[in-house]
């Protein structure tokens, strides 16, 4: 799907929030400025509803890793830009935050030996200033039905 603006991609942002379970693997791609941390902050802040957190979403380029709490589930917000190989995440606790609640990952494409079967990526492409190409790609068991709309 092609969006022209940035509200058009917390539109986007916001729909996917509404349609994943809590336990789910999101995966995004895409160059520098293409709007993977946009996207991925509209898409917390929409999960989180909470005022107070939702001005407060940073890029995780330096920190590797955000993490959310909400009532019974966590959110995890990795970046993997910066990291030199799959045996960094050994010590960012990768291994188990990906059993547990959501898991949005940016530059996921880096280490796809890391990334689980079942998940969720989207490919963020920038075609001009403000017009992005969003893709979703659903792998392994990952229930398409709800998705629908990300499809056409």
């Amino acid at each position: 799907m092609i969006v022209l603006k940035e509200e058009d991609t917390r539109k986007v942002a916001n729909k996917f929030a509404k349609s994943i379970s809590k336990d789910c693997i999101i995966c995004l791609n895409g160059d520098l400025g293409a709007g993977k941390t946009t996207f991925s902050r509209y898409l917390i802040q929409t999960i989180i509803k909470d005022k107070k957190v939702s001005g407060e979403i940073p890029s995780p380029t330096f920190s590797l890793l955000q993490t959310y709490k909400n009532n019974n589930f966590i959110i995890n917000h990795y970046d993997f830009y910066r990291l030199e190989n799959s045996d960094d995440l050994i010590e960012l606790d990768y291994g188990n935050s990906i059993t547990k609640g959501i898991c949005i990952i940016e530059w996921a494409n880096k280490f796809p030996e890391a990334l689980p079967v079942n998940r969720i990526e989207i490919n963020i492409d920038l075609i001009s200033k403000n017009k992005r190409s969003i893709n979703f790609i659903f792998f392994g068991n990952t229930d398409k039905k709800e998705f629908k709309w990300c499809q056409e």
